[in-house]
């Protein structure tokens, strides 16, 4: 029996040398992208902060650097979303916590921008071979990414314990995956889940037994789910905090056989989670539906019902720790330095009362 571990290649990153990444290959040739966090890589010649996203610094500022070091975060983002939050990645780090994200098959690092299949674009004679981003038809299809990443990262860190972080479309498979699979992991933490979808129950209900009817499940849909490229870039004063390449402004197509797979989570989220570790749920206070630009966008959630996230969380499991934060937007993290600093405490705060080591750890 051969025990010889396998050789990680690992690459340097798009995010600088704090960073580095490892193809995940899947089967039928898909692959997913693990970032790991490697502070120790830039120590000689240390990152600039990321300027007005750095609000948890003077929260732990007094707080000693071990109180999660036996403790892995692995992240997961959101629909039409890449791994960029390099701060959510030291605020982990300074808490003693390794860090990683994955980029999930069909997504960010694991695409060619230049053979993306884009919204309003025909696939036509010639386009065969055209990526389509973000498509899946069952949302445990993503077992695969999750598990050829834990295979790394508990290689890496027998010791230590595990906790999911995740947002929106992300939320939903991580809370999902960790209620089939108990025993684990050691806590969750979401960012404004996609538990539910955001035009009401009744209307998924609705629409869930017609939608994509007669089509193919990669015909892609007349539909087009909100992004805050603009409220984003605003709220980053003008510098736009990720790559458009990966995380385009117009999003993804939204395929018939996604969108079912979505429903088809939401149903189950419905019926009731039994997940058997502490879970946070962040949202904003308020959402926002206008077609048009507006300022109050750069203070709400324009994409999902943050009510229904909120009524969603406590079918999830045993132990649900809601945190609505004024004036955050649907990305709590890339939200104004005010509300960044409310999510970044909220973190803090069940990191220490539920993730730390001790009673209530």
């Amino acid at each position: 029996m051969d025990t010889t571990r396998p050789t990680r290649e690992w690459a340097p990153d798009v995010l600088g040398p704090e960073f580095r990444s490892l193809t995940l290959p899947l089967s039928d040739g898909a692959q997913a992208t693990l970032v790991e966090h490697t502070p120790e890589a830039a120590a000689g010649d240390p990152p600039a902060p990321l300027i007005d996203r750095e609000t948890w610094i003077p929260l732990t500022a007094d707080l000693p650097s071990d109180v999660l070091d036996d403790v892995v975060v692995l992240f997961l983002h959101g629909w039409s979303d890449y791994f960029f939050h390099a701060h959510l990645a030291r605020f982990w780090a300074s808490l003693g916590a390794r860090f990683y994200a994955l980029d999930l098959q069909g997504y960010g690092r694991n695409l060619d921008p230049d053979r993306i299949h884009r919204v309003g674009q025909s696939r036509g004679d010639g386009d065969e071979d055209l990526q389509r981003p973000g498509f899946i038809t069952d949302l445990s299809e993503y077992d695969a990414d999750l598990e050829a990443a834990l295979e790394v990262i508990e290689e890496a860190h027998p010791d230590r314990r595990i906790v999911l972080s995740a947002h929106s479309t992300g939320g939903l498979i991580s809370v999902l995956w960790a209620h089939r699979n108990p025993g684990r992991l050691a806590g969750i933490t979401l960012n404004s889940p996609w538990l539910e979808f955001q035009y009401s129950t009744a209307i998924r209900k609705i629409l869930q037994p017609i939608v994509g009817l007669g089509r193919t499940a990669t015909t892609a849909l007349r539909l087009h789910l909100p992004n805050h490229t603009v409220v984003a870039t605003s709220a980053a004063h003008g510098r736009l905090p990720y790559d458009a390449r990966l995380k385009p402004p117009d999003s993804f197509p939204v395929y018939a056989g996604w969108i079912r797979a979505v429903f088809a989570g939401h149903e189950e989220v419905e019926d009731g989670l039994d997940i058997d570790v502490p879970v946070l749920v962040q949202t904003s206070t308020r959402s926002l539906r206008k077609i048009g630009y507006d300022p109050e966008m750069e203070a709400t959630d324009i994409v999902l019902d943050v009510d229904a996230i909120a009524r969603r969380s406590i079918e999830l499991g045993r132990t649900v720790v809601l945190n609505r934060v004024p004036g955050a937007m649907h990305d709590l993290f890339l939200s104004h330095s005010s509300a960044q600093t409310q999510a970044f405490t909220g973190l803090l705060r069940f990191a220490r009362g539920y993730l730390a080591p001790g009673p209530a750890g």
